[in-house]
């Protein structure tokens, strides 16, 4: 008895096998590592999951055997680690320092077939094969568009200063990673089971005029958890402190930290004023 059966490797999402000289003894066997989808003339008919079948469930050999025929054979362990990146750099802006400034993004993630029939009817089609990169290729603009709302969205709400957002690849990944996952999957079928921002690129001449701009204010610390603070600050955007103010000598007008007791300009006592 002649049977159709998954050939190969474990290494592609999904893989073609047209049936030929079909007869009633011919029978197709699904392994557990797969999900098969049965094709007549073009159109998906059913779906099948592990276990065995004969050709008969599907197709009437007497009025049905010259009809075109095809299994596709959907992978349901293979997973394939794709690597993307902005094409250009994106506009984040610093809360804290009110400035724009460039930054770009890349990494990696991997993907596997989640939802067979989806995945064939939006993703796969006619595709002969779809390699990592053709899978990267179609998948791209969605990705990005993804990073650039997450990443942009988590430095806004965060507040999170310029040259600190490199401290928090793995909290962006990991929300980057939530949307991504239902996004591709309410599309394409498609599971995303883990997702790296990798590298975090700042453009190099807003690098330099934003280090001037924070070096420029006043260079105030955290004293609650040591945290380097933009200018200004009233609160400690790493542990939520409140941060200590400067106390202004009423007799010769130099800052002082709030706590002095004298003046470090003029030795003026601060506990006789009080």
């Amino acid at each position: 008895m002649e049977q159709i059966t998954f050939t190969g490797d474990n290494k592609n999402l999904f893989s073609r096998r047209l049936i030929e000289n079909v007869d009633a003894k011919l029978s197709i066997i699904v392994p557990e590592t797969h999900t098969a989808i049965f094709i007549k003339d073009g159109q998906m008919l059913q779906t099948l999951s592990s276990g065995k079948y004969k050709i008969t469930e599907f197709v009437d050999i007497k009025t049905e055997a010259n009809c075109s025929l095809e299994l596709l054979f959907m992978s349901k362990t293979a997973k394939l680690r794709l690597l993307w990146g902005t094409a250009s750099k994106i506009l984040a802006f610093d809360r804290q320092l009110k400035e724009n400034y460039h930054i770009g993004l890349s990494g990696d993630f991997e993907v596997q077939i989640g939802d067979p029939r989806k995945c064939y009817l939006y993703l796969v089609g006619a595709e002969q094969n779809l390699t990592a990169d053709g899978l990267q290729e179609r998948l791209m603009s969605k990705v990005v568009s993804v990073v650039e709302q997450e990443v942009l969205s988590y430095i806004d709400t965060k507040q999170i200063l310029f040259n600190q957002i490199i401290l928090h690849k793995k909290e962006m990944s990991a929300q980057v990673l939530n949307k991504l996952s239902q996004k591709l999957m309410n599309e394409y079928g498609i599971t995303v089971f883990s997702f790296n921002i990798a590298n975090i690129i700042i453009d190099e001449e807003d690098l330099q005029n934003m280090t001037t701009s924070y070096k420029g204010g006043s260079t105030q610390v955290c004293k609650s958890c040591q945290t380097a603070l933009a200018p200004n600050s009233k609160f400690c955007h790493n542990c939520g402190k409140k941060v200590s103010q400067s106390k202004l000598c009423p007799k010769c007008k130099s800052e002082n930290v709030d706590d002095s007791k004298f003046c470090t300009s003029c030795g003026s006592s601060f506990v006789e004023e009080e």
